[in-house]
């Protein structure tokens, strides 16, 4: 398991130098129907009982963070809601229709954080498509 990045050059802003930097690079988008597949895998649950329990679990999650309530799922993850406002110039004034936007926020635990950056292995993507045609 490699974690697959590019050299991406960038520009500094003060003396439009560049310098590269690694980022990592995702294959592609796993959807939700696959994770499934891949939970019942690991579990006694069929695949639609797996994708079932993910779509219930999105409601949930959904349903109490409109009630207010930060969701946290072990020591896997948070979620909370944070917004984006106006000011205003008095308590009177400020009011519900000064917020902007709501923005829906995921912090993960740092065991999980540690585990994911003690496993990592990297591999520049030019590589692979070099030795693809192999």
């Amino acid at each position: 398991m490699s974690l697959l990045y590019v050299k991406q050059p960038r520009k500094s802003p003060k003396d439009k130098s560049v310098k590269f930097y690694p980022q990592v690079k995702s294959i592609k988008l796993i959807k939700q129907k696959e994770v499934a597949k891949l939970l019942s895998d690991e579990t006694t649950l069929n695949p639609m009982e797996a994708a079932f329990v993910l779509e219930q679990l999105s409601k949930i999650v959904e349903r109490l963070l409109l009630q207010s309530y930060s969701v946290q799922l072990g020591e896997w993850a948070s979620f909370f809601l944070t917004n984006t406002s106006e000011g205003a110039e008095t308590q009177e004034a400020c009011t519900p229709q000064k917020i902007k936007s709501l923005h829906v926020r995921v912090r993960f635990g740092k065991e999980f954080r540690q585990s994911i950056n003690n496993k990592a292995e990297y591999r520049y993507v030019q590589d692979m498509e070099i030795n693809k045609g192999k």
